[in-house]
């Protein structure tokens, strides 16, 4: 049979294992805005029951419960979903950081606050007053003025695209050097959990941070994870290892990309980092494809122009009856300028096609027509553009919104199973709160029972 205390030691077990319970539930409440916890449950199992070691025991009922213990403390979580949810991030962060270097290349072409519509049409404008008084000094200032107006226009929408593409690749090296960091802080979480789990110990909250830090590297950079035995996990970009237990292979930016753009490159052997998804790639995509590609087409538009006016204006007279003088200065977008010459003395704009012709304004009136005659004209191309820019960011728009109510759908199915709900909570520690008082009851009464045996048993008649 069991011992004289052994009622008593059951109660204690109970009031520990409630009480512990107890713990654990005001753990949740007090983690329930945290981001990255998930919610932990107290697993209660019954302890080893007890059986009189005898070969000539009564045959009555043959084991005691010897009452109950915290048999584990765990967290819920579903890896798969977790697996799932980085992926689409990944795609989500790449469709944001697209969209927002879209957005800043629609400022650029910003119509008509800081776009070149006005000022080509102001060019062209300016040539058709010429036309009408070739000789007109007011004229050849205005168009002067104009033409300063239209290749200053040139000049900022290059430097601004030049702007946002430095920007792009300081943000790759910025969110190389984020990741790096992010990866060191998973190799350390490593380490701690693999020695707490050598010990025995459930590192719960360690594991939450580890999953936190993981999300954070996914929306940086697409990746893929696989949890060794020993409770750590290795990360890896594309088939490259950047995390391998407490050990990171950091990544390192050198400028041997485009026009000395930053390269992400891994430090031990100077691979080229696998940048499938995540912000990372949509800079790396905007900073090489989409800025350059803009900017090349307003190069273009800008070339066009140089070429077709200085083609005219050679061939034309100035007032002071010299011939051969350029328009334009430059080659493209950011190097465009009216000639210092014509700056300089307006008399020179050669609007004749002969000398000594005053009122001739053949060159000016055929400059004019360039307006209709180039193909495509320089403000259709800008128009078709801008119409391409505005279709791009549309997209992007609508792509980034729909993966962002993806993202959002596998985050509720995340936190259904590892968030934590309040009322849940108060539901637990009422339970666990009414069990630990059951078993306070208990202990009182068995502490009675021991009270009368020791105090009054072999008393009685005295």
């Amino acid at each position: 049979m069991s011992g004289t205390f052994f009622g008593l030691e059951t109660a204690l077990r109970a009031l520990r294992a409630h009480q512990a319970a107890v713990e654990v539930t005001n753990h949740n409440v007090a983690n329930a805005n945290t981001p990255g916890y998930s919610r932990q449950s107290a697993e209660l199992a019954t302890t080893e029951p007890y059986t009189v070691a005898a070969f000539n025991r009564p045959l009555a009922a043959g084991q005691i419960g010897t009452g109950l213990t915290v048999a584990a403390i765990r967290r819920s979580r579903d890896a798969l979903l977790d697996g799932q949810y980085r992926t689409e991030l990944s795609a989500s962060k790449q469709f944001d950081a697209a969209q927002s270097a879209l957005g800043r290349v629609e400022i650029v072409f910003d119509e008509p606050t800081s776009g070149l519509s006005r000022p080509l049409s102001d060019f062209f404008g300016a040539w058709q007053q010429l036309t009408n008084n070739p000789a007109d000094s007011a004229a050849r200032a205005v168009l002067v003025q104009a033409s300063n107006v239209l290749a200053q226009a040139f000049n900022r929408t290059a430097r601004q695209l030049d702007t946002i593409q430095a920007d792009l690749n300081n943000q790759v090296a910025s969110a190389s050097t984020d990741a790096n960091s992010l990866g060191n802080e998973i190799a350390a979480l490593n380490r701690q959990i693999v020695l707490a789990q050598a010990v025995g110990d459930r590192p719960n909250d360690l594991r939450d941070r580890r999953d936190l830090a993981l999300d954070r590297l996914a929306g940086l950079v697409g990746i893929s994870t696989n949890e060794n035995s020993d409770g750590s996990i290795d990360v890896f970009l594309g088939i490259h290892s950047f995390v391998t237990g407490s050990t990171v292979d950091t990544l390192t930016t050198t400028p041997t990309g485009p026009g000395g753009a930053w390269e992400v490159r891994f430090t031990s052997d100077s691979t080229l980092a696998s940048l499938n998804s995540g912000a990372m790639r949509a800079l790396v995509d905007a900073r090489d494809t989409t800025v350059p590609g803009y900017r090349a087409r307003i190069d273009t538009i800008a070339s066009n122009l140089i070429a077709a006016a200085n083609g005219l204006h050679t061939t034309g007279y100035g007032l002071d009856g010299v011939t051969g003088r350029p328009f334009f200065a430059g080659t493209d977008a950011g190097t465009i300028a009216v000639d210092a010459a014509i700056v300089a003395d307006p008399q020179r704009i050669a609007a004749a096609d002969a000398p000594g012709q005053p009122a001739n304004n053949a060159i000016a009136l055929a400059i004019a027509q360039l307006q209709q005659t180039m193909s495509p004209t320089p403000e259709d191309a800008y128009i078709g553009l801008a119409a391409t820019l505005g279709a791009e960011l549309q997209a992007t728009r609508n792509m980034a919104e729909n993966q962002s109510s993806f993202v959002y759908l596998l985050d509720r199915r995340r936190m259904e199973v590892s968030g934590v709900s309040l009322d849940e909570e108060a539901m637990n520690l009422l339970r666990h709160q009414r069990a630990y008082e059951a078993a306070a009851r208990l202990m009182t009464a068995m502490d009675q029972m021991l009270d009368k045996l020791i105090n009054d048993t072999g008393v009685v008649g005295r």
